[in-house]
């Protein structure tokens, strides 16, 4: 059964209006009073194809519904939202597609000045073009696809090669000179925590008093590694963006050529700097939570001289979870494994350094031996070469990674 279709609003075109309507269930606007139409029971509806109104009868003159005037002033007109009666099938809403923008009224000229933005720049075409279409404001991508015409189209894609595009691009090489520069200011900052990332390990003996210098080298290196991985993704982006551009405008090919490589040597020493200070942070972290579980086994051992077994084992559950932390941090990226050895056997000293103190509360005179030789041995190994870090570590491999990031920041700020 096919479904009823009213005549066409006059208005909006809808055509799901109910019968006898007064007004259109889309735009709202009132809708002319049906045809009335006759013909005697058993003949058809309306004249057959080829013949005259009424079927061989008269001409019925019925009063016309007068032309629609025009919406009154000021009324929106227009682009009503989607609107159908319950149970008929939403319908999309009518007035003209978003992505076209908004057209001048009839019988205006279309401006003559018209923007585009592209990668971040907003400017004024240099031409004025008043059959342009509204799509180049907002949908530069959509340009082609939506020109009015051949002839349009073709004037738009001139436009966006021939001065558009080349615009971008200069505009775009000032943006990688100003990120160069920026990258540039920062290496007295930079140089500065390289300083402290060749001595983090030359602290004092005594780890209470390590600890304030620990954390306050853990902020600075943190700092300086946030400030480095920052101009090496402006670096990256604005290489990104200039790699797109040099295909498609090759009267700027020779500029933004240079600007790449002027990036690309620049990129190579700043991720010198990044994976130098990324190692550094990793060793602070395994540092810090290490520091602190020597402070609390520095306590067990006092309690133990004084025979005090619950002091002893007092501190044993916070060095423990420390001791823990540091292993986790002990395979990150950049560190040697003598690292990780060593705080592997620490781990293995508290725990039999505990057993130790379980044991001597029980008086097992056995148990006391063997944990007692079980700590020693890890005591031991902690101490050997194979777990111990040189103290020129950090000088050896950070050193020629600063040199690689400061001949970059220097090519940077005499322009080559």
């Amino acid at each position: 059964m096919q479904a009823y279709q009213s005549p066409p609003c006059p208005y909006c075109g809808a055509t799901w209006n109910q019968p006898g309507a007064q007004a259109c269930a889309n735009c709202r606007n009132p809708l002319p009073p049906p045809q009335p139409t006759y013909a005697p029971p058993g003949y058809p509806q309306g004249p057959p194809p080829g013949q005259g109104q009424g079927y061989g009868y008269p001409p019925q003159n019925y009063p016309q519904q007068p032309p629609y005037p025009g919406a009154p002033p000021g009324y929106p007109g227009q682009g009503y939202p989607a609107y159908g009666p319950p149970g008929y099938p939403q319908q999309p809403g009518y007035g003209p597609d978003p992505g076209y923008g908004s057209y001048p009224p009839p019988g205006q000229p279309a401006p003559a000045g018209t923007t585009l933005t592209l990668f971040g720049q907003t400017f004024t075409l240099p031409v004025a073009l008043p059959a342009l279409p509204p799509a180049l404001l907002q949908y530069p991508q959509r340009i082609v696809k939506r020109a009015a015409g051949p002839a349009v189209g073709l004037v738009v894609v001139l436009v966006l090669f021939v001065a558009v595009v080349p615009a971008v691009a200069s505009g775009q090489i000032s943006a990688a000179s100003q990120s160069l520069k920026t990258a540039a200011s920062h290496q007295d900052k930079i140089d500065a925590v390289f300083t402290q990332a060749l001595t983090l390990r030359a602290s004092p003996a005594d780890p209470t008093a390590a600890k304030a210098q620990f954390d306050k080298l853990a902020k600075s290196l943190n700092d300086g590694l946030g400030l480095v991985q920052s101009d090496e993704a402006a670096l990256t982006s604005i290489d990104q963006r200039l790699t797109v551009l040099q295909f498609v405008t090759p009267s700027k090919s020779a500029s933004i050529a240079d600007a790449r490589r002027r990036l690309s040597a620049a990129l190579a020493g700043v991720k010198q700097a990044d994976q130098a200070l990324t190692a550094a942070v990793n060793e602070i972290r395994v540092i810090q939570p290490y520091n602190e579980a020597l402070i609390d086994y520095a306590k067990i051992g006092v309690a133990l001289a004084k025979r005090d077994l619950v002091g002893a084992g007092a501190p044993y559950p916070d060095a423990q979870q420390k001791i823990e932390l540091a292993l986790s941090y002990s395979h990150a990226a950049g560190l040697p494994p003598q690292i990780a050895r060593q705080v592997s056997s620490f781990s293995d000293v508290l725990t039999n350094t505990e057993s130790l103190v379980q044991a001597i509360q029980a008086k097992d005179s056995a148990g006391i031996k063997k944990y007692t030789d079980a700590r020693n041995a890890a005591l031991t190994a902690m101490a050997s070469p194979e777990e111990t870090v040189p103290a020129d570590y950090e000088t050896k491999t950070f050193g020629p990674m600063q040199k690689a990031y400061d001949a970059a920041m220097k090519a940077i700020k005499s322009g080559r």
